[in-house]
């Protein structure tokens, strides 16, 4: 067992999930707990943005949108305007009665996103997987015109295994894609199983560790954030990254009070 504070701070992942060399890496997104990295020549080659799991931050789908102007389809069965607007009524009421502090964010939060859902941006009120009453890929791409391509981000709390089991008959569609793989110490082998199937077509190019999981006692992370990039789109021959992860001036923490965790593959 390890037994210093570095190296408690020090996750390791398989030789295989090492990302490959890719000199357009940018992050978009908010400054911590909601950003993702992902290619330039991804975003650019998309003419959908798929956002599966948004919660209250869609500032990464907000900075793909400026970046091409392209169509967002956003699916979360949490949210919507009146779940916004609830809370942040009686936050107001509480700020006004002297009960609690003012937070401007939660109280123009369902306006923000009325302002951001409309027209060729849209939020579909669905929850994403293969059950009954989940919308699977084969809906999610129905509502997509066959000339589309697709730029898929994922952060589904766990349903990701299953509902990528509907995934490769879209794969030549996928510009590419930003997955965080929940509960991986739980789940090796389906983890491994499902980077396997992705790489078939689509190279890893970066590779984050959430810090607001744990990591086992031999470094294995439970909360990882993969970007995949479709081969097609590669400009450059697919060495192995030579890059420290985290990556200097690119990678934040998503939780800013404790420190990143720094990632070794073996």
């Amino acid at each position: 067992m390890k037994n210093s504070m570095e190296d408690r701070r020090t996750a390791r992942l398989p030789l295989d999930w090492k990302p490959r060399h890719c000199g357009d890496l940018i992050r978009l997104g908010a400054e911590y707990d909601g950003w993702y990295v992902v290619t330039e020549t991804a975003v650019h080659n998309t003419g959908v943005l798929v956002g599966l799991g948004v919660e209250n931050d869609w500032t990464f789908e907000e900075e793909f949108h400026k970046m091409t102007g392209c169509a967002v389809h956003c699916y979360d069965h949490t949210i919507g305007f009146l779940a916004f607007l609830k809370p942040a009524y009686l936050h107001a009421k509480d700020y006004i009665r002297g009960r609690a502090p003012l937070d401007k964010p939660k109280i123009t939060l369902p306006f923000r996103y009325k302002r951001f859902f409309s027209g060729r941006r849209r939020h579909y009120v669905e929850k994403v997987g293969t059950g009954p009453g989940s919308s699977d890929f084969r809906k999610i791409f129905s509502r997509i015109p066959e000339n589309k391509t697709v730029f898929i981000k994922m952060d589904i709390e766990g349903w990701e295994y299953s509902a990528l089991s509907g995934l490769p008959d879209y794969y030549s569609r996928i510009t590419g894609l930003v997955i965080e793989f929940h509960h991986v110490i739980s789940f090796p082998e389906v983890m491994d199983y499902s980077i396997r199937e992705l790489k078939s077509c689509f190279d890893i190019v970066h590779v984050h560790v959430n810090n607001h999981s744990v990591i086992d006692e031999d470094g294995t992370p439970m909360t990882i954030e993969i970007t995949f990039a479709n081969k097609s789109l590669r400009k450059e021959p697919a060495a192995e990254s030579r890059l420290s992860y985290p990556i200097e001036g690119l990678d934040v923490p998503n939780n800013p009070s404790i420190p990143d965790y720094i990632l070794e593959f073996y």
